[in-house]
Formats: C-alpha cells, sequence, structure tokens
C-alpha cells in the first residue's frame, strides 16, 4: 500500500470551484482505496487562501516586469477561493471521521517573504509543509499562456534552471518544509539545462540544505515533458545523499490520486531505495516500497 503525499481539492481554472469540505474529501478517500493508496496528504496551494494574499500579495510589486506583474496579480486573485482556517478544519473533521488523511500545504517559497510565510504556517498543527517554486519574480515558469510561454524564447534556459536550484536551496535552508515538491518542474515544457549533471547535482544539494525529502511527483507524465519528476539521475543522487522520498500524485481530481505509483516505485527500487517515506506531525515515517520488482542498479 501506498502513500499519496500530494493530493489537492480544487481543479485549476474549476469555475465555481467544488468546496473544500468533507464530502469532497471522502472523495478522494474513495479514489485514493481502489488505487492501493492507503493514506492521502491533502496539500492545497497556498495561493487558494484568502489569508495567504493578504500577507504574501507585495511580493508583485517587487519585480520591474510590469506585463508578467499583471498576469499574476489577476490568476492570483481568480484563485482565491477560501479561508486557510476553513481549510484546515475540514481536514481534521475528517480525520475526526476516522478517514485516513493528514493535513497539508504546497507552500510556494517567496524571496524575502520568509516571516510572512511563517506566520501563515505557525498557527496550525500541520503533517507535511511542501516547498514548491512555480514563479520567478511574477514569471510563472509551468504556466501554459502566451505570456510565460514567450518568456522562455527570451530567456536563457541554463539561466532559468540555476535560479530556480537556488531558490530551492534558499527554501529548503529556512526549514520551513518537509519535502521539495516537483523538484525540476521548469523541464515541463521540455526544456533542457545543457550541462544537466551540474543541475541534477545542485538539486540534490538543495535538498539536502533542509534537509528536505526529495518527492517522485508523477504529473510529469501528463505534462508536455512526459516523465516523472525529477529526472532519474536527481533519484539516484537522493539515494547516494541519504535523503528520504515521498510518493506523489498532485492530483487534483480523485480519479489521478495515486496515479502510476508503481512506475514511481520502479524509478526508487532503480535507484537503490527499499521504502519510501511520509510525514505525520511534521515527522518523518517510513514504509516498505510496494513494488521494488526488477531492479536494475
Amino acid at each position: 500500500m501506498y502513500v499519496d503525499s500530494h493530493v489537492h481539492l480544487q481543479p485549476h481554472g474549476a469555475k465555481p470551484p467544488p468546496a473544500m469540505d468533507l464530502e469532497r474529501i471522502k472523495l478522494f478517500v474513495e479514489a485514493a482505496q481502489a488505487n492501493d493508496v492507503e493514506k492521502i496528504a491533502i496539500t492545497e496551494h497556498v495561493f487558494r487562501f484568502r489569508e495567504a494574499y493578504g500577507s504574501l500579495s507585495g511580493w508583485l510589486q517587487d519585480d520591474a516586469q510590469p506585463e508578467l506583474s499583471a498576469v499574476v496579480h489577476t490568476y492570483l486573485k481568480d484563485q482565491i477561493s477560501a479561508n486557510l482556517v476553513d481549510y484546515v478544519r475540514a481536514v481534521e473533521e475528517a480525520k475526526s471521521h476516522g478517514l485516513p488523511v493528514l493535513l497539508g500545504l504546497e507552500l510556494d517559497w517567496i524571496p524575502g517573504r520568509e516571516a510572512e510565510l511563517r506566520a501563515l504556517v505557525e498557527p496550525y498543527d500541520w503533517d507535511v509543509i511542501l516547498g514548491s517554486v512555480h514563479w520567478i519574480g511574477p514569471w510563472s515558469i509551468d504556466s501554459g499562456s502566451a505570456i510565460d510561454l514567450a518568456e522562455w524564447e527570451r530567456r536563457d534556459v541554463d539561466a532559468v534552471f540555476e535560479t530556480y536550484v537556488g531558490m530551492l536551496r534558499d527554501a529548503a535552508a529556512t526549514g520551513l518544509f518537509d519535502v521539495l515538491a516537483h523538484p525540476d518542474l521548469p523541464k515541463l515544457h521540455g526544456h533542457r539545462p545543457s550541462r544537466p549533471g551540474l543541475i541534477h547535482a545542485a538539486l540534490v544539494e538543495a535538498a539536502e540544505a533542509g534537509p528536505c525529502a526529495i518527492e517522485l511527483n508523477s504529473n510529469g507524465y501528463n505534462k508536455p515533458v512526459a516523465e516523472a519528476y525529477p529526472a532519474e539521475p536527481v533519484i539516484a543522487g537522493a539515494y547516494k545523499a541519504g535523503l528520504p522520498i515521498t510518493l506523489a500524485s498532485d492530483a487534483h481530481t480523485p480519479d489521478r490520486v495515486g496515479e502510476r505509483f508503481d512506475d514511481l516505485a520502479q524509478l526508487a527500487a532503480n535507484a537503490g531505495y527499499e521504502t519510501f517515506a511520509w510525514f505525520e506531525s511534521r515527522k518523518q515515517r517510513t514504509a516498505e516500497l510496494a513494488s521494488a520488482v526488477g531492479r536494475t542498479k
């Protein structure tokens, strides 16, 4: 049985978005049980919550690219759908009903906003906090919008990867995060660094700065890059460094909970892993990989 450590209750762009409540959570639990997943960590995006917008939105004005700032400002305002306190209560209610769920959050790292991020999460008893980087300044590196894709054409790809990895390293070093989510996200559209070995090694070093677990995320199979996050050399490097791994679908709908976890388990086994990690009350737990056959190490 698996633990899916990265699950969202709301799909992107849904209008109106589904409520983050007990009935919605039950749908994900039912899907998990049908897909050999014993437990799920509900890790909604921090930008869904009004409290986050109020305390963090000022970072948009830190950048001198007004067009990109305007796009992300509109996007973030459009994404607000709930209060953080109500989300926490809903997941805790699910726990009280005996549902196998964990309280988590996907927390975007925003340089210069560590104090605000810390204040946002400190009032609650989280099981796991994922650290992620989706924006370099106001530029959304994983967006498919025309303006964000055009930004790839005018930027140096190597510099993007280097900046991204540096941000991950800075995030990990704060101690705010348990896991680094989709840790080579800039490859989503198929962009690759010219010297991948250096980037792969730097990603492992970034996780060591925490230390943080490395997330194996199957949602990459659904993207243009058509492979899991992170690349296999990163998984191998994480194993050699003694870093734990988590398994993640990054599901935003119930049908994707635990998606392609056997493939993730095989990637982990190929690197040498026999166990995966999950977190409860911010403490690491371990479980045996359900599928470690056909090891090629």
